[in-house]
């Protein structure tokens, strides 16, 4: 049983990739429907099964080569296909060759970055500082499409203890759909929204039982043996 339960919310907010180098695209248009794709991006198999989709042409007809990438985080793993998209779908109409490289502002407002998130939390724990249970709702600001934010939300409730061992977790993750840019893949991929809401609690474990923080964080620290809540 608890002695102590303290209640709470976080706000952790979003995140620009900034890679120096910005989506972009060229396409070349070979013999009869094939084409070669150069983009920097971080996903060149689903490029080439996205464009093979769109243009109606077997798969082994695209050819998709990354030479380098000027910086991608995660950004560069979906959101740079619609980009490689338009400059296979121009060039396939025109055949011609078809560049298409977006200028700052438009990458920010349209690629999106990393999902904000709202932690609420509810923690139990002992006069000494030991966590008996967790209950915490997570929310994430997908904005108007799932992109990936099912699996940040999944890799987010894995790290909801980051690494402490709570006998009894409670977690649930909320998908929000809103109006903006979808949120995408980003360094962490949910893990550091997640840990730093854990933090959060366990900051104001210590300014309640008037502790210094890192003794309620070594106190809590996963042992040999200990179990997760996903039981790994």
């Amino acid at each position: 049983m608890s002695h102590h339960i303290i209640e709470g919310t976080v706000n952790i907010g979003g995140q620009d990739h900034f890679y120096l180098e910005t989506q972009g695209s060229l396409a070349v248009p070979g013999e009869g429907d094939e084409m070669t794709i150069y983009a920097s991006t971080q996903n060149p198999s689903e490029t080439q099964h996205k464009i093979s989709h769109l243009l109606n042409i077997p798969f082994n007809r695209v050819v998709c080569k990354v030479k380098r990438v000027g910086g991608g985080f995660g950004g560069k793993e979906t959101r740079s296909i619609f980009v490689s998209c338009s400059a296979a779908l121009a060039a396939y109409k025109t055949k011609r060759p078809v560049r298409v490289i977006l200028e700052r502002i438009d990458d920010m407002m349209t690629s999106g970055g990393r999902h904000p998130f709202k932690g609420v939390y509810k923690v139990g724990f002992s006069s000494e500082g030991k966590v008996i249970a967790l209950k915490i709702d997570l929310y994430s600001n997908a904005g108007y499409a799932s992109d990936l934010s099912i699996a940040v939300m999944e890799r987010a409730l894995f790290h909801v203890d980051n690494a402490y061992y709570i006998p009894n977790v409670l977690a649930n993750g909320f998908v929000c759909y809103t109006n903006l840019p979808n949120n995408t893949a980003f360094r962490g991929f949910g893990g550091p929204q997640s840990m730093a809401i854990c933090e959060t609690w366990i900051e104001h474990i210590a300014h309640y039982l008037k502790k210094p923080a890192h003794e309620i964080r070594e106190l809590n620290l996963y042992k040999e043996g200990e179990t997760t809540h996903y039981s790994q």
